[in-house]
């Protein structure tokens, strides 16, 4: 089963939104073929450097963009010279959901595996033991320790697993 290239572009745009904003979301947009400066991205676009640079590093965290460096010989000044990695797309599509779907097992875990209390004013979540010890009482506000359900929570967390296996599915 092939994936959708709408469901790609969904999930891209919302990965690159988290990690490098809006600004992030239209620069990658761009399209831009070659190599590129900073420089020239933030006159083009009529955007501080800094917000550019910062972008771009975030894309380049994720793989999403290369750069290459140079020393200006006139200023000494590095200069970078940015491209976009456009091919790689599914590729770190997938390694970011299977980033998320580890987080999310290893939650799971915690939460079907342990007994939580929690406060009644919304303090703090603890394990059975620790609520024991505390005597059923919050250290912060004196309020009573209740019996957490955590079942609802784990449905969600089976929820998200699934959907994100689903996701891999159709990407491999």
């Amino acid at each position: 089963m092939e994936v959708e290239v709408n469901e790609i572009d969904e999930l891209l745009v919302e990965l690159i939104e988290r990690i490098a904003g809006e600004l992030g979301v239209v620069i990658y947009s761009l399209g831009i073929e070659g190599e590129f400066t900073d420089e020239q991205l933030s006159q083009e676009l009529g955007v501080e450097i800094n917000d550019v640079r910062r972008v771009l590093f975030a894309l380049y965290e994720i793989g999403l963009a290369t750069y290459r460096r140079t020393r200006d010989d006139e200023t000494g000044w590095m200069e970078y010279f940015w491209s976009m990695n456009y091919d790689r797309e599914k590729e770190i599509i997938k390694k970011e959901l299977e980033k998320t779907r580890e987080k999310l097992s290893a939650k799971l875990e915690l939460e079907d595996g342990s007994v939580y209390y929690i406060c009644t004013n919304g303090c703090l979540k603890v394990r059975y033991e620790d609520a024991m010890e505390l005597g059923f009482l919050c250290p912060r506000c004196s309020g009573m320790l209740e019996f957490l359900d955590s079942s609802e929570a784990i449905r969600k967390i089976r929820e998200e697993i699934d959907k994100i296996d689903e996701l891999l599915k159709m990407l491999s």
